[in-house]
């Protein structure tokens, strides 16, 4: 890792694969400035923390499940990717600490070029920007390795998720089947 990089991302220094994503800046909606970066494994405890910021109702749309703690287990295997068939993205803040408040991540499926993905964003992160823009990062990530399409499952409450979606234009195909939307949409080309 270089001087200039190290010094404006000394989180980074950690022994890590190159997981071809250069670490940036973003200003959300509202000014406020977050900073991307490829997950490490010593993410597990701020992932815990990020998920006990989040309301029930957000763990509830993320999880299926209302987890009252990120079990250690999870937090592990959500920390822990290989940068090419299973990456993962978090925005953080670094007031006092740093904190994550957005996670974008996909695991591919084997063989494939299809990869199940997901976002969270801690609540009071959300209408900011910064779910679409985690996901338009993560979609460039993932074309670079090859991941031509996306699929995600989505509870039909979860209608700021479904927006986004569309708002961003990227709902191909999406079927309701046991009371969950199943969703599938290419990557584009530019993403």
């Amino acid at each position: 890792m270089n001087a200039d990089r190290r010094a404006r991302f000394p989180y980074l220094v950690v022994a890590m694969p190159s997981p071809g994503f250069e670490p940036r800046v973003l200003e959300l909606s509202d000014g406020t400035k977050v900073h991307v970066r490829p997950i490490v494994p010593e993410d597990e405890p701020l992932l815990i923390d990020a998920v006990a910021a989040m309301s029930e109702r957000s763990v509830y749309f993320r999880f299926f499940s209302p987890l009252k703690r990120l079990p250690d287990a999870l937090a592990h295997r959500l920390a822990v990717v290989d940068y090419n068939d299973r990456f993962a993205l978090v925005a953080t803040t670094h007031k006092s600490s740093e904190r994550i408040v957005g996670v974008a991540r996909y695991d591919r499926v084997v063989g494939t070029d299809v990869a199940e993905t997901a976002v969270a964003v801690v609540d009071e992160f959300q209408r900011r920007g910064l779910g679409s823009a985690l996901l338009t990062i993560l979609g460039k990530v993932a074309r670079d390795h090859g991941i031509k399409t996306f699929t995600l499952i989505v509870l039909p409450e979860n209608q700021q998720m479904l927006g986004l979606l569309r708002k961003m234009g990227w709902i191909h195909y999406a079927k309701l089947t046991g009371g969950v939307y199943e969703i599938s949409f290419d990557l584009p080309e530019s993403a």
